[in-house]
């Protein structure tokens, strides 16, 4: 697909002022949070139980994971994160605070259930290869007051916040009315909502974002449309509009960049990706989604914030694992670009 537009690119000095903008910033973030746990080994034979590798493991890492990593995103950029999700009552939730503390991200806005346990994906790596990833989770519904106990959480962190991210892992957390509830409270305060959506969440319960994030597979399932090429593309983004009622769409495409949608009859701005060199896509969303809410917050227009985000998901593309982008980092990809 080629770009429908001129180019979008932004002056050094407008980058350079956004970013420094960034410091002043405040992000209420509300999804599924969880940790992202790395076993690095190496592999030497074959299991005689199993035709499976045996990995022999050399070192274990922790990470935020889900909207965990968004809001460490959003630190990292140099913004301030109040995150609101829920967690076991375990050790890894354990776990999780102490990552969180060392992130300098509060733990204030979590809500205890003890009927979940704390979700931990594990991703078993030999090499650089992904062998195998186990994932501890429970995907129910939240009982009543859990979930009341995460609204007023929430409605508390968007009356001082300039912008909010609502991450759906389709994981228990969210539901039609509290999605409902927290977007009509950040219209009525007048702040950007951004949604990255989930392939399995009816399209309808977005209804009034400012800004949807789907991925390519996430768009598709959304619309009931495969996007082919750029007329799919332009069916697909259009459909998606209308049915959530946003405001705007923005659908990242991997390798193809991204295609940035302003309304439902407007034909797509697309931008090339500026990945040099792609490691590990895992997080790129999340770095995308916490530059955009940044940049929209400080009143950045859409194509600014698109273009900056895209910079900063071709700097984390280029690492192992869910990886944040620095300032620093997103303008040495911008020199690196022209």
């Amino acid at each position: 697909m080629k770009s429908t537009a001129n180019p979008v690119t932004i002056p050094e000095e407008a980058l350079l002022s956004l970013l420094s903008k960034f410091k002043k910033t405040k992000i209420s973030v509300l999804g599924d949070v969880g940790i992202d746990r790395y076993t690095h080994g190496t592999v030497e034979r074959i299991s005689p139980e199993a035709p499976v590798p045996i990995v022999f493991v050399q070192s274990e890492s922790l990470k935020l994971g889900l909207a965990a990593n968004v809001a460490d995103n959003i630190i990292a950029l140099g913004g301030k994160a109040e995150l609101t999700g829920v967690v076991g009552r375990d050790k890894d939730a354990q776990d999780l605070s102490a990552l969180l503390k060392e992130k300098r991200l509060s733990v204030q806005s979590l809500v205890v259930d003890g009927s979940r346990r704390t979700i931990l994906k594990e991703r078993i790596v030999a090499e650089t290869q992904q062998v195998l990833r186990v994932d501890y989770e429970n995907t129910h519904a939240l009982s009543s007051q859990v979930q009341k106990n995460v609204l007023d959480e929430v409605l508390k962190s968007i009356k001082t916040s300039d912008a909010l991210i609502i991450e759906d892992y389709a994981k228990g957390l969210l539901s039609e009315s509290m999605m409902k509830t927290v977007i009509a409270a950040a219209n009525k305060k007048k702040i950007p909502v951004l949604v990255d959506p989930h392939l399995k969440t009816p399209a309808h319960w977005y209804a009034g974002a400012t800004l949807l994030t789907p991925n390519k597979k996430e768009a598709e399932a959304l619309a009931g449309q495969k996007i082919l090429d750029e007329k799919s593309l332009i069916e697909v983004g259009q459909k998606i509009i209308k049915m959530t009622k946003s405001v705007s769409l923005i659908i990242t495409l991997g390798k193809e960049g991204m295609a940035i949608f302003k309304g439902a009859k407007a034909k797509p701005i697309l931008i090339p990706t500026f990945a040099r060199e792609v490691y590990d896509v895992s997080g790129a969303g999340d770095t995308v989604i916490s530059v955009l809410a940044l940049s929209l917050a400080t009143g950045a227009k859409l194509e600014e914030a698109a273009f900056v985000s895209n910079l900063a998901a071709g700097v984390e593309v280029s690492k192992r694992g869910t990886a944040t982008v620095s300032p620093e980092e997103i303008v040495q990809a911008y020199l690196s670009s022209r």
